[in-house]
């Protein structure tokens, strides 16, 4: 008999602390405490000292961009981002997660988007400078450095300070969502994994072929492939470049060799012999690629690398300084905060090549732009274009769920009757996007294909909440009102969109109900915190919801091979969704933090409920990031990312997995719920039954009680005769939970044959179930168990401690248990 324990809170030691007379920083692990000590007045005094310094602070960031746009003008601009290029990429080799990502990291990435974005929005100068030279380089870079420090600290507080003391209750929630916004604006790049890169595109695009043939000459799959040849040189150029001037230097050393044991050239010099050789062969264009590769454009140039027509790249394409709204009058000219041209077309102009340097403006932008321009040339497909998009916003959440779920029910697009709106009595015709259904989980999902709004949340927050309220709030809101459809009656119909009955729902049949909004754009930065938008007037209300991109799904799917394991993540996504202490930047860092802690809301509360500090749950997903990098150069690594369980604890899911028994989840998560240690108690007592079961001729049951309300008695049948005798089984369970004092218990039998477990079966034995006149006779054979075990118990050792768990199997301790009889 083993007793599940249920977690108590307790102060754990930090492993470092850092701090000052006003802050204090603690590190657990991943997760970062900060407390201040700043008296009340102490900090009214420090703002007060900051607000002051507000304007002092925008006339240096004013400088320091009036300064970069200067110096930026009179250097060549092939040579600035190819060197940027180059730095960035040699920075990159080392980094396979988001957290390996440092201050010099991200100032090598600012160096090629902030740099190509000042060159495509300032003309150069009369006179340009024939070369960069270190000195002009260094003095770049740290101005460039200088801007986005004091952009993302000094003007942040500053800017914060002022707006409170000019509003004494300006809301600090809303003010901080307000500050997030603006920091992933300038400094958050790469919205997806590369490896999904090209899935993802294709699925956006082709719905749109057609347009795209007419207008440009392409299909949507050969545009994509050609994007895909940008990205492979962007991300593998070094090894392209390595490769092709290892090649040359091989071919035309073996062919010197050759020459000069041959005698063929007599007196004549290496260097002449080489020359020939490059003549003969032909090789004179081979060798300006090697040497283009290395100190030219030729891993940028999109039209040596595509076959883009010359209007689409073009369309694509900034001359440089031929954006005017970067630098135009306004607020923050030139700054970070505005919309940057890199934003709007991923290609620049340099020595009159179209080249790509920047591989996230490409990837992550790259939809919406082909959106604005085709829209823009073809004013009559603006129509077309959003419905198309929305077609493949609502399949594509369905197709991903269904692979997580194979074998699951899908509704396409159901309709019922009910009151469309609050306030309104009358029922009507309402439609949701999709239903998921598998065993006892039921996925509402609502989609939404717009575009999260591209205006910079510093002039416009306003339409930064707007695009969450049409992205988050009012598919919540849908998914909501389909609850209430379906928490009406007994039963509900669906039906099709000619209001034929296509299905029948009982909300009984659903132990859990997620309403899943899904975007096509990423904003898990803000939707993973969609419990806590309250303050911006995004109210999704108590019951939670799961909001998440297309992307999301696919990475899902790459990470779980398992459904039972996927919807028990779902239960625990849910679970967050309540916690005050889990405001997460990233929907994947609740996902490691689920394949960190499991029942990672509890966890948090356990460990910092009384903290008193604010928390940061940094660092779980980089075990995600890396999987994802192993995959771009292996497509067929496998994925390492599982909770820790033993081997025969996962034989048990993987039955259940391949299982259509109806309540096989709630059996997958009730498992799935158990700690590190209670999988393993579980694992060691089947292998101990393995092991001795054959001599002893009979199944020993064990047991787990207390903790989680509800114990089990499992039960391990040997060879393929052996025989099962469900009464005997169930009464022994009934008898356990009366000892226990539970309302339910779980009876789980498990066969083996061969050493490999052939079959599960269960049952969740319930007091109401026992009648009254069962009930004396379990009592009785309760009692008798519970002194046999009492019996046992004292013979195996000298005395059982005042706080030992009681021998009995009630999960008490001795001296409130049976010390008293």
């Amino acid at each position: 008999m083993k007793r599940r324990k249920r977690k108590k809170a307790r102060r754990a030691r930090p492993d470092e602390v850092f701090g000052n007379e006003a802050l204090t920083v603690a590190r657990f692990g991943k997760d970062v405490v900060w407390q201040s000590h700043l008296t009340a007045e102490q900090l009214a005094e420090l703002q007060a000292k900051q607000a002051e310094a507000f304007d002092a602070v925008v006339a240096e960031i004013d400088s320091l961009v009036i300064g970069i746009a200067t110096q930026v003008s009179q250097l060549p601009a092939s040579q600035l981002l190819h060197r940027a290029w180059w730095e960035l990429a040699a920075r990159h080799m080392g980094v396979n997660a988001e957290a390996d990502v440092g201050p010099e990291d991200a100032l090598a990435m600012r160096m090629v988007d902030y740099i190509q974005s000042i060159i495509a929005s300032v003309p150069p100068a009369p006179v340009v400078k024939p070369e960069v030279t270190e000195e002009d380089w260094n003095q770049l870079r740290e101005s460039v450095d200088a801007l986005f420090m004091k952009l993302n600290t000094s003007y942040q507080i500053c800017r914060t300070a002022k707006a409170l003391k000019e509003d004494p209750a300006l809301d600090l929630k809303f003010e901080e969502f307000f500050f997030k916004a603006q920091m992933y604006w300038c400094n958050v790049r790469g919205e997806r994994y590369q490896v999904l890169e090209e899935a993802h595109l294709r699925d956006l695009f082709a719905p749109h072929s057609d347009v795209m043939e007419e207008m440009f000459g392409i299909s949507a799959d050969t545009f994509v492939d050609e994007i895909m040849k940008i990205v492979a040189s962007l991300t593998k150029g070094i090894q392209i470049a390595f490769e092709e001037m290892e090649s040359f230097r091989q071919d035309s050393l073996n062919a010197v060799t050759t020459k000069v044991q041959t005698g063929q050239y007599g007196n004549k010099t290496f260097e002449e012999i080489f020359e020939n050789v490059i003549a003969e062969n032909n090789w004179g264009d081979r060798r300006e690629r090697v040497g283009s590769l290395w100190i030219g454009l030729d891993l940028y140039d999109v039209r040596k690398l595509t076959i883009l027509s010359n209007d689409l790249v073009d369309e694509l394409t900034w001359g440089p300084g031929e954006d005017t709204d970067f630098f135009a009058n306004g607020p923050f000219p030139g700054w970070p905060l505005r919309v940057w041209p890199t934003f709007k077309r991923p290609f620049i102009c340099i020595d009159g090549r179209a080249c790509c340097f920047d591989l996230h403006s490409l990837c992550d932008n790259i939809y919406r732009i082909m959106s604005r321009v085709i829209r823009r040339k073809k004013p009559d497909y603006q129509e077309t274009w959003n419905v198309r998009q929305q077609a493949v916003a609502e399949e594509l959440p369905l197709a991903q769920l269904a692979a997580l779920l194979p074998g699951s029910t899908v509704f396409k697009s159901a309709y019922y009757k009910w009151i469309p709106k609050p306030g309104h009595t009358k029922k009507e015709w309402c439609e949701t996007d999709g239903l998921v259904v598998y065993d006892d989980h039921l996925f509402i999902v609502e989609s939404k294909g717009g575009a999260f709004t591209h205006t910079p949340p510093a002039t416009d927050f306003e339409a930064y909440i707007s695009s969450l309220k049409t992205l988050l709030l009012r598919p919540a809101t849908q998914g909501q009102r389909f609850l209430e459809y379906l928490n009406s009656a007994e039963s509900v119909e669906l039906y099709d969109a000619d209001h034929n009955a296509i299905g029948l729902l009982c909300r009984t049949d659903f132990r859990q109900v997620t309403i899943c909004t899904v975007t096509l754009d990423p904003f898990t930065e803000m939707a993973a915190q969609a419990q806590h938008l309250g303050r911006l007037g995004i109210n999704v209300g108590s019951r939670a919801i799961w909001p998440i991109s297309v992307d999301d799904l696919r990475v899902y799917s790459n990470v779980f091979s398992s459904p039972l394991e996927f919807l028990h993540y779902v239960e625990q996504r849910n679970a967050a969704f309540a916690s005050e202490l889990l405001e997460l930047d990233d929907e994947l860092d609740h996902l490691g933090l689920y394949l960190k802690h499991n029942r990672y809301a509890d966890y948090a509360q356990e460990r910092f409920a009384d903290a008193g500090a604010t928390i940061n749950f940094s660092g779980y997903h980089s075990a995600i990031d890396k999987f994802f990098s192993e995959r771009l150069h292996d497509p067929t690594f496998p994925c390492p990312l599982r909770q820790d369980a033993p081997e025969r604890f996962i034989e048990i899911l993987e039955i259940l997995a391949g299982s259509d028994r109806k309540g096989r989840s709630r059996l997958a998560s009730y498992l799935l719920d158990l700690s590190g240690d209670g999988r393993k108690d579980i694992s060691e007592c089947i292998d101990r039954e393995l092991r001795e079961q054959l001599g002893r001729g009979r199944p020993l049951a064990f047991s787990t009680v207390g903790g989680l309300d509800i114990g089990n008695t499992t039960l391990v049948y040997v060879g393929d005769d052996a025989i099962r005798n469900a009464k005997v089984s169930v009464r022994l369970a009934r008898e356990h939970m009366l000892i226990a004092g539970e309302r339910e218990r779980l009876l789980l039998e498990l066969t083996y044959a061969d050493n490999q477990l052939r079959d599960v079966d269960w049952q969740w034995v319930r007091m109401e179930d026992i009648s009254s006149e069962e009930l004396p006779e379990l009592q009785a054979g309760a009692e008798k168990l519970r002194q046999i075990r009492l019996t046992t118990d004292k013979k195996t050792r000298r005395k059982i401690g005042r706080n030992d768990l009681c021998p009995c199997g009630s999960g008490k301790k001795y001296k409130k248990c049976c010390l008293r009889l």
